[in-house]
């Protein structure tokens, strides 16, 4: 079974029924939906050779150069820009249009419910949400949201005591990138982090290798192939979820996203066939049927 674990549905960068033809045609399973967090964020050849330029740096010898760069990337009026046109950040990112999705397509669609815990009466309805079908866990942003992972505590407590995941996207520094808080404070609670735990790569799998609650995701013009194998090798297949971020980046050739891009990175990435499996798709169903 193939399950995108990570997939924003935004359906003016691509169409429920491109979504859908993708799907059939790289026999994905399922995708795990997210709202889409900000306006459609079109990157160019330059903001491509950006942000290439910050993943080497992230990885390499220089991350604290790396780190300068991916703060760079939002503003303090809550716009995102990768060197070119800049987006607006979402606020209250449109869990409802998710939540349609799913009950469009029960057999083919889950959702990570999308918290900003900074919202008013955000948690009330996270704890009514998760109670619902569909729902498997919640999704994160301290990086573009702006808050610090302490402010991630309740709902954090409330999906340990539900079973659910939550998926982050960390920022850098000591606050937005506290990537030890979540698992040290909750440890039934299953953590991943998205995209390989950017900004903090090596750093992050280094910790997580010794617990049993965290998990990453290789999701993302974020990381390029070798950061993936990195993390595959560091972390085992174990811990590692196959997922895309689309309908960002990897364009196809008839100008949407490659559902295939990812993928077949993976596919070609050595693993046994039976570790090959786990991260295409079993370690999400073991997470998500865990209570």
């Amino acid at each position: 079974m193939i399950i995108d674990a990570h997939y924003h549905l935004d359906p003016r960068l691509e169409s429920m029924d491109r979504l859908l033809a993708q799907m059939r045609e790289h026999r994905i399973d399922r995708v795990a939906l997210i709202a889409t967090v900000c306006d459609p964020l079109r990157i160019g050849g330059v903001g491509r050779r950006f942000a290439q330029a910050m993943r080497r740096a992230l990885a390499g010898t220089a991350p604290r150069v790396g780190q300068l760069l991916y703060r760079s990337t939002v503003r303090r009026s809550g716009r995102v820009s990768f060197l070119g046109p800049s987006a607006a950040i979402y606020q209250r990112p449109d869990n409802d249009a998710v939540e349609r999705a799913m009950m469009s397509h029960p057999d083919r669609f889950t959702g990570w419910f999308f918290v900003n815990p900074t919202a008013p009466g955000a948690l009330d309805e996270l704890s009514r949400r998760l109670r619902s079908r569909g729902w498997i866990g919640v999704k994160a942003h301290p990086f573009w949201h702006r808050y610090p992972v302490a402010a991630l505590d309740d709902a954090a407590a409330l999906c340990q005591d539900l079973g659910k995941p939550m998926l982050v996207h960390l920022g850098a520094g000591a606050e937005r990138g506290d990537f030890r808080r979540l698992p040290d404070r909750f440890p039934r609670l299953k953590v991943v982090y998205a995209h390989a735990g950017i900004p903090w790569y090596r750093t992050l799998w280094a910790d997580a290798a010794r617990r049993e609650n965290v998990f990453v995701d290789l999701s993302s013009p974020y990381l390029d192939k070798a950061l993936r194998y990195q993390a595959l090798r560091s972390l085992g297949a174990a811990r590692c979820l196959y997922g895309s971020d689309g309908p960002y980046g990897y364009p196809a050739p008839d100008g949407g996203y490659d559902h295939g891009a990812i993928l077949g990175q993976i596919r070609r990435s050595g693993l046994p066939e039976s570790d090959l499996e786990r991260v295409l798709g079993g370690n999400f169903v073991a997470m998500v049927a865990a209570r």
